[in-house]
Formats: C-alpha cells, structure tokens, sequence
C-alpha cells in the first residue's frame, strides 16, 4: 500500500521545528507494518523548488513557496497552486491521500484528486476564530481568518474523516452530514507509557508557552490570588521566558507575584517534559478552546493529575473527579481546583490510577495502528 500523507512536518533538518511527534510516532509504525509512506508538506525556507529526504523509512518531500507575508496576500493561492501543481504529477504513485488537519489547506489542494482521501481533524479553524481575536494581534488574525474560510468551503466536499472527540465529531456530522467517520485517537509517544508525577511537590505544570489561547494569563491570575502565598511554584514549558512572564504581570497589574516563583524551561523533548512531570503535583491547561490537547494525554498516561477546562473536546479526555478536574476559566475556579488536589492525597492519588488506565486503553498504539490500517483498507475497498 501506497500512502501520502499531507502533514506539517518540519525541514528535518530545523531542529528549532516543532517535532509533530503526533505525526512521526504513527508514521514509524506504518512503516514497520509495511506501508510505504510518504509525507509532504510545503516550506519557505529551502533554496530548491522541490526537496526529497528519507528518514526513518519515511520519504519526505517538501515544496518550495512563498514567505508568509506574500502567501498573505494571494490568501495563500500560490501556496495552495504550487502543491496541488506537484500533486497532479505525483498522485497516480499512491494509493490514497491522508491528510492531517485543516489548518494548512491541505484540504484545498487535494480536493480534484479522485483517490480516496480523509482528513484527520486537528483543530477547527472556525470554532478557533471566535475566541481568537479577544487573544492575539491583528496579522495572527488574518491567518486565521483566511484559513477559516478555505476550511469551510473544502471539509464538505470530503467524504472520509478521522475523528477523536464529540467535538471533532459533531462538527463533522454538521458540515457533512453524508460522511463516513472513523474514530481514532493519536498515537503518542512510549516514553509515556510510564508513571510519572510527585505526590508530595509543590510545583504546579503548564505546557503552552505564550500562546493566548492556552490560559497562562488566567494561570497567573490565580497565581497572584493565593497560590503563592501557599509557597507552590509554577513551571512553564514552551515558548515563554521571564521577559514574556514580566510583560503580564506588569499588564495586569499583578502584584502578588514573585517572579522567583516561576521557572521557565522553553520548549521541552519527551525527556524534558517527563523531568518536569517528575517534579510537580498536577498539569494546568486553562485552554480557551482546544480538540484533544497533546499535553493533556500525555500527562494521563504518565499518571499526572490534570486540571483542564472543559471546552471544545476536553470533555472525551476527561471524566470529571475520575481521570482529571474540569473547571472553567475564572481564575477563582482554577484556585479551587488546584486546591483540592493540593488538600486531598486520595483524590490526587485516585486520579493519577483512573487516569492512567483509561488513557493507555486509548492510545494503545497496537489499537491505533490497526485502526488506521482498517481505515485505509476500508475506503479502498469503497474504491474498487
């Protein structure tokens, strides 16, 4: 079986790129299981129109295009044309197209091919947008928006989609009611697979740097309240440093905090993030919207008690009280939350198990990698 993905791989090369291991970690499994893979993607930074690696067993290719502000410009036509152009010489190679997410017009670019294809939804660009302009600048904005409206038009033209959460799979029964959905979860990666939280710490996780949408200024508003004066700590992971820390507590008049409180380690591998899971009581993840956040699984199979709001599909990761604490987004409600599992070993301990076991049922890689072939061989036989 021939098999192209359409995915947001970085350059392997840029080891400042965000991994995708999402991504990676299920297209080594294909690999093993025999599937011949292939993944593209598009990319600004490469000198030759058309750039082909292998990796891992894995053929990547990457389609030179315009930088950012010119792609703006053509609400990203010369993007979506200099792909789909290379598609139309390439696709009669493969067998089908699986394309992950919406974000990247993939969507657009693979729509006149007539092999199968299914979308695995990542995020929903238009449920994103209706929270995004309160959080971010103007230009983040424009990208959005310009995404938005290509996700609109192109999901319903698609037959196939790969769902995880009533979320995904609500917005997919409403935009194309006709389609057939399969329900899968990511494969995450197996340094996961291990326990790995402290009962007694004092320290507090938040994965998501300074992304306005992952709720850190609503973190640090609860910080400011009381937290700290409980003597716990907050480490962040991701994008964030001190400066980034300085610039909201200064915004938000947050005068309580001491910035000595607060570590910021940037961005983490898997070994990294387990470090700091070693080091705190719970994870964090005050989201303003999110499917099913990466950081959120991750933490449930370790066994760390996760804190979350119940927004978009956090709902389907977490049962309230059972395998993590959902709130909402007041400061007040993340103060008590975090409380609770501060006051309460049982809970905290009780939490961690339910957690664990539920999770590694549901990113058991066995089960996922056979779903994923099922799907495939599912719409080829609709094909033939």
């Amino acid at each position: 079986m021939k098999v192209l993905w359409l995915a947001p791989i970085p350059y392997i090369d840029d080891s400042s790129s965000h991994p995708a291991p999402w991504i990676i970690t299920l297209a080594k499994e294909l690999v093993k299981s025999g599937v011949d893979l292939t993944i593209l993607n598009y990319n600004s930074k490469i000198e030759d129109k058309i750039v082909k690696k292998k990796f891992d067993g894995i053929n990547f290719i990457y389609v030179k295009t315009p930088k950012l502000k010119l792609d703006l410009l053509t609400f990203y036509k010369i993007r979506i044309n200099k792909v789909k152009n290379y598609l139309n010489m390439i696709i009669h190679e493969y067998d089908l197209i699986h394309i992950h997410g919406s974000e990247h017009q993939y969507e657009v670019m693979a729509s006149k091919f007539t092999i199968p294809k299914v979308i695995s939804i990542q995020g929903i660009i238009n449920e994103y947008i209706k929270i995004l302009p309160a959080l971010s600048n103007y230009k983040t904005y424009i990208e959005w928006k310009i995404a938005s409206i290509w996700e609109k038009k192109y999901l319903p033209k698609y037959k196939y989609f790969s769902c995880r959460t009533h979320w995904d799979i609500g917005y997919v029964e409403a935009v194309s009611p006709e389609a057939k959905v399969y329900t899968i979860w990511e494969m995450i990666r197996e340094d996961f697979f291990e326990d790995h939280f402290s009962e007694n710490s004092n320290k507090i996780l938040f994965i998501g740097g300074k992304n306005p949408i992952k709720g850190l200024t609503e973190l640090l508003f609860a910080f400011n309240n009381s937290l700290q004066e409980k003597g716990l700590k907050l480490i962040i992971l991701g994008n964030c440093d001190r400066d980034v820390i300085n610039i909201i507590i200064k915004k938000n008049i947050l005068k309580n905090i001491n910035i000595d409180y607060i570590e910021c380690r940037g961005m983490q591998d898997s070994k990294g993030m387990i470090k700091a899971y070693e080091e705190s009581f719970c994870l964090v993840h005050p989201t303003y919207i999110d499917n099913s956040p990466n950081s959120v699984c991750e933490a449930q199979l370790a066994g760390l008690p996760v804190i979350a709001t119940d927004v978009g599909g956090v709902a389907s990761l977490i049962k309230d009280g059972e395998t993590g604490l959902l709130i909402g987004r007041k400061s007040k409600e993340i103060e008590y939350a975090i409380d609770r599992l501060l006051d309460d070993n049982g809970l905290k301990e009780h939490i961690s198990q339910r957690s664990r076991e539920v999770a590694r049922q549901r990113h058991d890689p066995d089960l996922i990698l056979q779903q994923t072939l099922d799907m495939y061989n599912d719409m080829l036989s609709y094909k033939r």
